[in-house]
């Protein structure tokens, strides 16, 4: 998302083991039990066949025994997987939303788009928005542009007057540049700053924790507005924080929160995100949190309402590097 302006817990061990399947019996065929003289005569000779290998056997070298191999018969245990709180809740959390493997294929690369409420100091502006995204190997890698459409509020006194406004954001890997109208403009610099914290403090961005190099902690329970809570806080390898709640019962992401330095010699700005779910969307078998409402030190922001989403889309790399000749 875009910003504009704008009980500690002992933490134990989990241990998930999964289950060695069983080994398929051996095929072979049931041998009857003979009767009478037969068995007889057949227990005699075996008796003597046995006696005469015994002593064959007792003159050859016997091999050592391997210490290390396993006994036979018995399969080798799986290695158990061990996950902190903290991180089994992370887990059915990444289920909730698809599971680890259906979101890396299916969110490659991502497009959205919707409808987008900003504050601003003469009102709300409102209008069209579209997301695309790229994803690398690490989060903060992530290619990303947003394209939007807004109107702004009309000033007093001179309705009618108000004209739409394109604008682009993007990163390219390397740094952040828009337009506005057709026309490229430097970005303010906390503008910059609140584009790409978007790479770090996503709710996607808990999701792919363990491929980010991320670590999460369990900072406690919570009850938000009478539902249960996990507040899990995920630090990334260069000390970027954001804390996550979780739902109890569902494992969805209900909310982040996150603080940026937006401004020197002023303290850091705290950002607030909340995910809405009603009604739920599935798009190719991933959860989609529809709407998603930004507010900025306590006061409101931004709003976002997705409207359609296409996973798995074919993008041009050009568009994260400049302007198409259609724009």
């Amino acid at each position: 998302m875009i910003g504009f302006s704008r009980s500690v817990l002992n933490l134990t061990l989990i241990t998930l083991i999964a289950c060695p399947m069983a080994r398929p019996a051996v095929p072979g065929v049931a041998q009857q039990p003979k009767s009478g003289a037969d068995a007889s005569q057949t227990g005699k000779t075996a008796e003597k066949s046995a006696g005469q290998a015994d002593k064959n056997q007792a003159d050859k070298p016997k091999p050592q025994a391997d210490k290390n191999a396993p006994a036979k018969g018995k399969p080798e245990a799986a290695a158990p997987v061990k996950y902190t709180v903290a991180e089994a809740i992370v887990e059915y959390a990444i289920i909730a939303y698809g599971g680890r493997t259906m979101l890396n294929q299916v969110r490659a690369n991502i497009q959205e788009e919707g409808n987008i409420r900003l504050a601003t100091d003469q009102g709300d502006a409102t209008g069209s928005y579209k997301l695309r995204a790229t994803r690398k190997e690490k989060s903060w890698q992530d290619l990303l542009r947003t394209d939007l459409e807004v109107t702004p509020p009309e000033p007093p006194g001179r309705a009618g007057t108000a004209r739409p406004i394109k604008y682009v954001i993007a990163f390219n890997g390397a740094s952040v540049w828009s337009a506005q109208n057709g026309q490229y403009t430097t970005p303010r610099p906390e503008v910059d700053a609140a584009f790409r914290a978007q790479l770090t403090h996503d709710y996607t961005t808990l999701l792919h924790y363990k491929e980010d190099g991320s670590k999460v902690d369990l900072i406690g329970p919570e009850t938000v507005a009478g539902i249960d809570t996990k507040i899990i806080e995920l630090t990334t390898p260069n000390g970027d924080k954001t804390k996550y709640w979780i739902s109890a019962k569902t494992f969805r992401i209900l909310h982040t929160e996150y603080e940026l330095n937006l401004f020197p010699d002023q303290k850091p700005v705290k950002f607030r995100v909340s995910f809405y779910y009603s009604p739920a969307r599935v798009v190719q078998n991933t959860l989609l949190p529809a709407k998603r409402v930004m507010n900025q030190d306590g006061k409101f922001a931004q709003e976002i309402i997705i409207t359609s989403a296409t996973y798995s889309a074919k993008h041009d790399p050009e568009i994260y590097q400049h302007l198409q000749q259609d724009q």
